[in-house]
């Protein structure tokens, strides 16, 4: 008998499915009834095969097949459910998933597919670990060879890869076995090509082609020398053997190489010569200008590059010194000639000193170098000259000049600009200038901006995104990014800023430019809002009462077989409970389809909660309000909202003989306080109570409270006590709430049987 768990959010389908499965006496079923549930079911538990739901609160199917896939292997995995979506199917293969069935049609003929596919599946993963035992037999066998060795079959596919191997090239064989197409020779090379393996047949010409040396055969051994590029990117010499293999019928089945590693230090050797080599070719022919200094200031060192940039060949540059020749005497920029250059790095030796300067061409041409110069040292560390590399910045200060004057000239386009502009000191972060759109944006006057902080146009919660901004603006050059800035009355506004780093008489200045977008989110918030609700419309009325039409087709195809009783009575109260849960989800999409579409509108929190009660069938319970006279701007579904909290307290709260409403101003917010003295909530509950589909019916009442709320940004969170009642705080937003000015803090409202209540004094 093979053990099973089904998981579902579905009760009834659950009891249904177990039902249909055990039926053949071959399966034995364990239900779930949460992703959570069916994990901590797995931990603690043997199961042959797992079968999920796809749709289900806080974690799906896809998200549960994931986790068992990471804690528990390649355990049989069927998703069962009710979504058709192609992107679900492909994100299912992705993960793993054995098999998926949609739900719908005959309940018997759905279970009995499900059961063949339950049955294909256990049977295919016990022919896959008898497989992975043979395999694993070999490559314990490859493992204990003390050389390097890997093996391929006849299609060129990797079938071993030994731990020898895997410390000589870096690559695991998890990440090489199974792969084709000369992937192995990364090992030894940047590229794919036939290495010694691939040419045990192979005429000698072709082998000694391809780089290898010292060629011996041994039958159908292949023994070579090479040296070639070593794994980890190091050069090195290698012993190489190399084998065919066969099957039991004597037939070619692959290949075998084992690799040892011959010449060490002639392969340390060989790289210092290479790198000496290529470091001179690289300097020689580099598109950058590169010389060295002696301490006196004279050129010992001046590469191609520099010599066609300046005009000098090497016996004119050569031993002279730099100051009268590339670096002028006089003029603009020759207070920074070599001397001065030299002082400044011997004195930061650990430091790259960088520094612009005006030099000059042998014909007499001005240029803009930026440099990055270095000390050289000697074997005792004493200093001997200086290396200095140079960058040609001539049509970048000639286009900063240019940007300069075109930034005078537009001064007056600035002003009339339609965004709002702010320039900014680049050295101290100080507002500097701004126009007059700039002005109206923050409702503040240009002398009250000039040097204010940058950062003081957003409010303090963004001032590090603000400096991280100005910061990457000042190493790039430019940037944009989503920012909040707030204006004189605190109000907060969104705004797409665009930045760039400028020069303004030979200072650097950043522009930012701040287009407003408050619209534009608005438009967007409304129309996340507009699809949130969409999307849950649909889920109820195409997946939860789906599932309900599932669950009572199966229950109506037993009723058909004229079960005895008790079964009968059983699947008739189901058939009752099914019908009431379809009525109760579409009252709700009714409800909710309503929800933001009336703009908030201010309401008295007292008047609003003892409506909502006096429509509930309270009992003997009584209702107490103490708000202060309280007046909250929220959605025009509120006392919906609080219908739905009194009705909870009614319905789960168990021997409740209070219930009762205040209010109170804590910091910039408003705190309302419904509390009841019933058995209250269960502390592992406390999270979950506002998720759609949590709760003993439909699991929609507090979601929509909470749904309710957040139009206008109140938050709902349950801070009770259990066995002490249930508590719940809503947190009103600044500027979303009103208490009077004169309030009698020490008057208590009491909710009496009927419409009408009386006003008590104390509590």
């Amino acid at each position: 008998m093979f053990s099973l768990l089904y998981v579902d959010d579905e009760p009834d389908l659950l009891n249904l499915g177990k039902l249909f499965l055990e039926r053949g006496g071959d399966f034995l079923v364990t239900t779930a009834t949460s992703a959570h549930e069916g994990l901590e079911k797995l931990a603690s538990g043997s199961f042959d095969a797992v079968i999920s739901d796809y749709q289900m609160p806080v974690m799906d199917g896809i998200a549960l097949l994931k986790e068992v896939r990471t804690a528990h292997g390649a355990i049989p995995f069927i998703l069962f459910t009710g979504k058709g979506r192609e992107e679900v199917v492909i994100e299912a293969i992705n993960n793993g998933v054995d098999f998926y069935l949609q739900k719908g049609g005959a309940p018997r003929a759905q279970f009995a597919e499900l059961r063949h596919k339950i049955l294909v599946a256990l049977e295919k993963r016990r022919a896959l670990d008898a497989l992975r035992d043979s395999e694993q037999r070999l490559a314990d066998i490859i493992n204990f060879l003390p050389d390097a060795t890997f093996a391929i079959n006849t299609d060129g596919v990797v079938i071993a890869w030994n731990k020898a191997f895997e410390i000589m090239s870096g690559i695991p064989a998890s990440g090489i076995i199974g792969k084709g197409n000369y992937e192995y020779a990364f090992a030894f090379y940047p590229e794919r090509r036939p290495i010694l393996i691939d040419l045990i047949l192979a005429p000698e010409e072709k082998i000694r082609d391809l780089g290898y040396t010292i060629i011996q055969r041994e039958g159908d051994v292949l023994i070579v020398e090479s040296g070639s590029p070593r794994p980890l990117g190091k050069p090195g010499y290698f012993l190489g053997k190399a084998s065919l293999l066969y099957d039991k019928n004597g037939k070619i089945a692959g290949a075998i190489e084992s690799v040892r590693d011959i010449t060490e230090q002639r392969l340390a050797d060989e790289q210092i010569r290479e790198s000496e080599s290529k470091y001179r070719e690289l300097v020689e022919n580099a598109n950058t200008i590169i010389l060295k200094l002696d301490m006196a200031g004279n050129v010992t060192f001046f590469n191609e590059f520099a010599q066609r940039f300046f005009g000098y060949g090497p016996d004119e540059i050569l031993g002279k010194p730099v100051t009268g020749t590339i670096f002028p005497r006089t003029g603009s920029g020759s207070d920074r000639n070599s001397p001065h250059m030299m002082e400044d790095v011997v004195s930061h030796p650990e430091d790259h000193v960088h520094s612009e300067n005006e030099n000059i061409t042998k014909q007499g041409e001005r240029v803009w170098i930026q440099w990055w110069n270095k000390p050289i040292y000697d074997e005792e560390g004493k200093y001997t000259g200086l290396l200095c590399v140079g960058t040609d910045i001539t049509k970048r200060k000639q286009a900063e000049d240019e940007l300069r004057k075109e930034n005078e000239k537009n001064r007056t386009l600035m002003d009339h600009a339609s965004d709002a502009i702010f320039i900014v000191d680049a050295g101290t972060g100080l507002v500097v200038d701004a126009n007059k759109k700039a002005q109206e944006l923050v409702k503040r006057p240009l002398a009250e901006l000039v040097t204010m902080p940058h950062c003081d146009l957003t409010p303090p919660e963004f001032h590090d995104a603000c400096n991280a901004a100005f910061q990457n603006i000042l190493r790039e050059g430019s940037g944009s990014q989503p920012l909040v800035v707030i204006d004189s009355d605190r109000r907060h506004i969104p705004v797409l800023t665009s930045a760039a780093l400028i020069d303004l008489g030979g200072r650097h200045y950043v522009m930012s430019i701040f287009h407003d977008i408050s619209e534009i989110q608005m438009a967007q918030d409304a129309l996340r809002l507009a699809n949130r609700k969409l999307n849950l419309l649909a889920e109820i009325t195409r997946h939860d009462i789906r599932n309900k039409l599932t669950v009572m087709g199966g229950y109506l195809d037993l009723v058909k077989d004229r079960p005895p009783e008790p079964d009968y009575s059983m699947y008739m109260k189901k058939l009752e409970n099914i019908v009431g849960n379809i009525g109760e989800n579409i009252e709700f999409t009714r409800l909710y389809q309503n929800l933001g579409v009336a703009a908030p509108d201010w309401q008295n929190v007292h008047d609003v909660f003892f409506h909502a009660c006096a429509r509930i069938d309270i009992r003997k319970i009584c209702v107490q309000s103490d708000t202060d006279g309280l007046v909250i701007f929220a959605d025009p579904l509120l006392e919906r909202a609080f219908h739905n909290l009194a009705e909870n307290v009614v319905l789960h709260g168990g021997t409740v003989s209070t219930i009762r409403i205040s209010a109170r101003e804590s910091g910039d917010a408003a705190v309302i306080v419904i509390e009841d003295d019933g058995i209250g909530i269960l502390p592992s509950d406390k999270e979950k109570i506002f998720s759609k589909g949590f709760g003993k019916n439909t699991g929609l009442g507090l979601f929509l409270v909470q749904e309710i709320l957040s139009i206008t940004g109140i938050i709902i969170r349950e801070t009770g006590e259990y066995q002490k009642g249930a508590r719940f705080e809503l947190s009103v937003p600044p500027g979303a709430y009103r208490f009077p000015k004169k309030t009698r803090s020490d008057r208590c409202h009491i909710l009496m049987h009927g419409s009408d209540y009386v006003r008590i004094q104390g509590d």
